[in-house]
């Protein structure tokens, strides 16, 4: 191992190191636990909500609420453009956007109160609770540190292996030295 393979091998330790004092979430606070729990009990509702759909034939990503909710309570499509403020086309243009992903939530909100509905909004885990995927970040951080910890000690062992036949070559260089009548320290 030459000094630049050392440099090298310190710059990547430091910059590990780095990385991981600067995760966020790394522990799992108190304080976090609590809001984690206070937002599971809000979306269990959610959760059941994801469970009834396929029940009643419908699915998250078909995306067209604005049309099954306009067509289901009977209101005409020209009645929540005057709500809206836009033409009958502009209502499809946005029920289309949102059918393709492409709406923003100002505007399926503004939709939404012109059907006399609430947009609600949430990030629901696909399994389980928000715990349950702290716990897994948790593991999932422990193990980057404990792959980093590994990568440390290693680097380490390199560098104390180059430091240690640094040592060896000058010791073998003075006692050359001192053999040919040079005095040296």
């Amino acid at each position: 191992m030459d000094l630049q393979d050392l440099q090298q091998a310190t710059k990547v330790k430091r910059e590990l190191v780095r990385q991981l004092s600067c995760k966020p979430g790394a522990r799992l606070s108190p304080a976090r636990a609590e809001e984690r729990r206070k937002l599971d009990d809000v979306l269990l509702a959610m959760r059941a909500a994801r469970r009834a759909l396929p029940e009643a034939g419908c699915s998250l990503e078909q995306g067209n609420w604005l049309r099954r909710v306009r067509q289901a309570t009977g209101t005409p499509a020209k009645e929540v453009a005057r709500r809206l403020g836009v033409t009958k086309w502009e209502l499809f243009r946005l029920e289309k956007a949102e059918q393709t992903s492409r709406i923003q939530l100002s505007s399926l909100r503004r939709a939404a109160l012109a059907l006399d509905c609430e947009l609600v909004y949430a990030v629901v885990p696909r399994a389980g609770s928000l715990e349950d995927l702290a716990k897994v970040q948790q593991k999932v951080v422990e193990a980057a540190r404990e792959s980093a910890r590994l990568k440390n000690r290693k680097i380490d062992e390199q560098v104390g292996e180059a430091l240690g036949w640094e040592e060896v070559m000058h010791k073998a260089v003075r006692t050359e030295l001192r053999k040919m009548g040079i005095r040296v320290r």
